[in-house]
């Protein structure tokens, strides 16, 4: 039988904007999210462990009431394969909906590797040449192991390996929503999520997308090892505070803060485009027997397919200009370190 949990799950990726895309949902009136963003509980099914009882993850949800979405988001639940999408549909049942949120694979991964040092789980120094010479010396079964996460970094671009699992289990009920849409339109993607989940897609306070978990750098490594702590104990508290969340995030950034910009190198960027060239045309024939027609342009064409349908590069900064200048969007320099 279903528990009381989640009937909603942005289900990956990292650095694509989850956390604005959860933020932003949890401002509609009819949408209950977790105490927690990421209350990783199906985790374990993807390293091969026993979940924890039903009832620790309805706790998540003590507070939901009778509001008709209850959402978390745990974006590394992608990765989990068909035994993670399997232990999902077994406790949630079979009309949970899960959403995924893609990004150009490239700019995911410096992200990603941005992120880690950011959460002092690589050093400071390393170089992204460095560490992807590291993370091609794992194996699949050394990635078995939670611990080598932070190499995942490459292997988390390659959607194709885990996207059939999804949309084999949810059908209809995944959607996938890309990270330039989000930055480029982003009241047009909560509109159209509120409408596919059945809610009113006119009742979210703001128009606009929060800007939310953007990787900064730090000044004091000692000041950001003690934030960090700081924050995950308070999680639980500082999501129900949002307000109060954004003012002690902002006073940190002015002590401790400084931008965190890795200088990628044309000739390792190159690389990296061809490396997931293949992937990239897997996931572009994907999506295209997925349904998803509309897709950026870092979406191949499919091989042997019809042209899927690109929006426009040009027509999407004719519509954000006015609503930045309105509405204090920001711009994509700025947004391009989301998680």
């Amino acid at each position: 039988m279903a528990v009381t949990g989640a009937n909603t799950i942005i289900a990956g990726v990292n650095k694509a904007g989850t956390t604005s895309l959860f933020v932003s949902l949890q401002a509609h009136p009819e949408v209950a999210t977790s105490s927690v963003k990421e209350t990783r509980y199906f985790l374990p099914a993807r390293y091969g462990e026993p979940l924890e009882p039903a009832s620790v993850y309805e706790s998540y949800f003590a507070h939901a009431g009778d509001r008709p979405i209850r959402l978390e988001a745990t974006p590394a639940y992608f990765y989990g394969g068909e035994p993670l999408v399997a232990s999902i549909v077994d406790l949630l049942g079979s009309e949970v909906r899960a959403i995924v949120v893609l990004r150009e694979p490239v700019s995911r991964l410096v992200s990603f590797f941005t992120y880690q040092k950011t959460r002092l789980r690589i050093p400071e120094s390393m170089t992204l040449d460095e560490y992807l010479a590291a993370a091609d010396r794992l194996s699949d079964a050394d990635f078995a192991d939670p611990a080598n996460e932070r190499y995942f970094g490459f292997r988390g671009g390659c959607y194709a390996d885990f996207l059939p699992a999804w949309v084999a289990a949810f059908g209809s009920r995944l959607r996938v929503v890309f990270f330039d849409d989000l930055v480029a339109r982003p009241e047009i993607v909560l509109q159209e999520v509120a409408t596919w989940l059945g809610v009113d897609p006119d009742a979210f306070p703001a128009p606009d997308l929060s800007s939310e978990n953007r990787t900064t750098g730090f000044r004091f490594r000692g000041f950001q090892r003690a934030a960090l702590f700081a924050n995950d104990r308070l999680e639980r508290f500082l999501r129900r505070h949002p307000a109060l969340k954004q003012r002690l995030r902002a006073a940190y950034y002015r002590i401790n803060g400084r931008a965190a910009r890795e200088v990628v190198p044309q000739t390792v960027r190159a690389e990296l485009e061809e490396r997931y060239r293949e992937p990239n045309v897997r996931l572009a024939g994907q999506l295209r027997d997925a349904g998803v027609t509309e897709v950026p342009a870092w979406v191949p064409e499919p091989r042997g397919r019809p042209a899927i349908h690109r929006r426009s590069a040009a027509i999407a900064r004719e519509r954000r200009a006015p609503r930045r200048a309105a509405a204090g969007t920001l711009p994509p320099s700025e947004r391009d370190q989301e998680s």
